[in-house]
């Protein structure tokens, strides 16, 4: 965020300058509390729980329960593809097919209607099936090979069609509609998408346009409603062996011409949010991707789907905060003047629970609750309620 300085030019330009900043001031209070109803709400306060694809189902509803305290009106769900079709579907395209297992995503989205919880559903762990690379190791979660897109396509269209609000389940209810669906996560980095680079080509972009350009339509046949979010960029700023950097991303896609309702990037800065940079993606630097999707499609939205700030050391992020800290900067994403926009939809935090590999969570992994709990509540209070509108 770039500082503004003006200097005085006499007693009267002084003394309106200081009556400007009151102005500017008390409408910013005003926006905020939400009184003036024309005044963008700005990025509305998110967060997911990330265990929710691996925990047993009895525990399913006890999770939701404890996301729904927040008070949060969005969340993020992560859906594992290859625990969902372990085996290659007959008929991929429809929902029903014996192969596919919705066990678990029913109970989840079922959950979240209960609750008035507005989903965002990531999709990606590629099944072995549907991909010529090799089975990952053992103990690897999540495969990052990149998949056929013909058949990434299909389960798209299948898992659009499960969640368009008109088909019912086995046990004959109606299941709920689900409208954000964002392709893969952080496709750009070589731990969730693989191979990023052949050679000098960077292959990661025309496999996944590839994904992105089968899956839309099939998504959108389901239900024209749906909102795709593509890009869903991971936390890096320049392009190397095991990644392509976020800039370099985004204008990857935009010249592959991928279609798209919304792009989506991941923020995880090592400073505070306060923190004056040129390095994208920061806080500092939104503007810069509202420019670059402006270049792309005029007023294409962004939503902001992780972010956060960790509490310990992990083996993949070496910057930690304390907990002070991260309540702080918490409250400080959330009041950051740039996310005040109709641009910016969402700001997800990642993660409702701290975890071994990312303790970035508002409760520490016994259950207690950290200085981040209380601001996370605050900052979702004062949007009053607020929703994604698309």
């Amino acid at each position: 965020m770039v500082g503004e300085g003006m200097g005085r030019r006499g007693r009267v330009i002084a003394g309106l300058v200081a009556l400007a900043a009151v102005i500017v001031v008390v409408a910013g209070a005003v926006a905020l509390s939400g009184g003036d109803d024309s005044a963008p709400i700005g990025a509305v306060a998110a967060v997911q729980d990330d265990h929710l694809p691996t925990i047993p189902l009895d525990q399913i509803p006890g999770r939701l329960d404890l996301l729904a305290a927040t008070g949060v009106t969005t969340t993020r769900v992560d859906l594992f593809w290859g625990d969902i079709a372990p085996s290659k579907p007959a008929d991929p395209a429809n929902p029903a097919d014996p192969a596919y297992d919705f066990s678990r995503a029913d109970l989840i989205m079922q959950g979240l209607a209960t609750h008035d919880i507005t989903p965002i559903v990531s999709v990606y762990d590629t099944p072995a099936w549907a991909s010529s690379q090799p089975p990952p190791a053992a103990g690897v979660v999540v495969n990052p090979a990149a998949p056929d897109p013909a058949a990434f396509g299909a389960f798209m269209g299948a898992l659009a069609t499960r969640y368009s609000g008109a088909f019912t389940s086995p046990g004959g209810e109606k299941l709920p509609e689900v409208r954000h669906f964002e392709i893969w996560n952080e496709p750009n980095l070589s731990l969730f998408f693989t191979p990023q680079f052949q050679g000098k080509t960077p292959v990661a972009l025309n496999a996944y346009a590839a994904m992105d350009k089968a899956a839309y339509p099939a998504i959108k046949r389901a239900n024209a409603e749906a909102i795709v979010i593509a890009g869903v960029g991971g936390p890096r700023s320049s392009t190397s062996a095991s990644g392509i950097g976020a800039i370099d991303w985004l204008r990857g896609l935009r010249a592959r011409d991928i279609p798209l309702d919304a792009y989506s990037q991941h923020i995880y800065p090592g400073t505070s949010p306060l923190t004056e940079t040129n390095v994208v993606p920061s806080w500092a630097t939104v503007g810069r991707l509202l420019d670059e999707l402006d270049a792309w499609k005029p007023g294409l939205p962004l939503y902001i789907t992780e972010a956060g700030y960790t509490t310990a050391a992990t083996p993949y992020r070496t910057e930690k905060v304390t907990e002070q800290q991260q309540a702080q900067y918490l409250s400080q994403i959330y009041s950051l003047p740039q996310l005040h926009t109709d641009r910016v939809k969402t700001v997800v935090w990642f993660n409702l629970q701290d975890n071994a590999n990312w303790p970035a969570g508002l409760l520490r992994d016994d259950g207690s609750k950290k200085p981040s709990y209380r601001a996370f509540l605050k900052a979702v209070d004062e949007q009053d309620g607020a929703r994604l509108t698309n």
